[in-house]
């Protein structure tokens, strides 16, 4: 166990509660980034409390080809699926996509929308710990974007192991930006 993770995790949970994040800021940043991908699908996230809704990006961005995450009730391997499939409540609050839903194949997926509870300015992402985004993201063909929505708790550094994948992009109520950002 890594305990720095371990660490900022407690920090950042109890300070989620505290900020105040625009949400249809960092939607509308999101809009302005997604419309400059060509093809391919985009993949959102059912958000949990304190975390961003995304599915106004489909409404936003009507031609475009959305799918949706699925967390498998064992194991550790993210699924994707239409955002338009059937869904069921998973046990842990969020809709996601019935496990018998059509499969997007990961070399199709263009950009990803990954939550986090920290991120920092050089694409390090802080999870809840289990790990499926980062063996769902290491499956990506490469050039695939890999969007950071933060809920605000921006850190100086987030503590990486071997196998984290770091963000090309995050989303915060500033917008979209590319990364690794640097100091002006």
């Amino acid at each position: 166990m890594n305990e720095a993770k371990e660490a900022m995790r407690d920090r950042a949970k109890r300070n989620r509660a505290a900020l105040n994040v625009d949400h249809a800021r960092i939607r509308a940043g999101l809009v302005h980034f997604l419309a400059g991908i060509d093809e391919g699908w985009i993949v959102l996230f059912d958000a949990m409390p304190g975390e961003p809704q995304l599915g106004p990006l489909v409404e936003a961005l009507p031609n475009r080809a959305f799918a949706l995450t699925r967390t498998p009730e064992a194991g550790r391997t993210l699924t994707i699926h239409p955002h338009g499939a059937e869904r069921e409540r998973h046990h842990y609050g969020y809709s996601q996509p019935i496990a018998s839903a059509t499969v997007v194949p990961d070399e199709d997926i263009a950009a990803v929308m990954v939550p986090g509870l920290a991120f920092d300015r050089h694409g390090g992402r802080l999870g809840f710990g289990a790990g499926y985004y980062d063996r769902f993201l290491a499956r990506l063909r490469p050039g695939a974007a890999i969007v950071g929505v933060s809920d605000g708790f921006l850190v100086e550094r987030v503590p990486m192991d071997e196998h984290d994948i770091a963000m090309t992009h995050l989303a915060t109520e500033a917008g979209t930006v590319a990364l690794p950002l640097t100091p002006r």
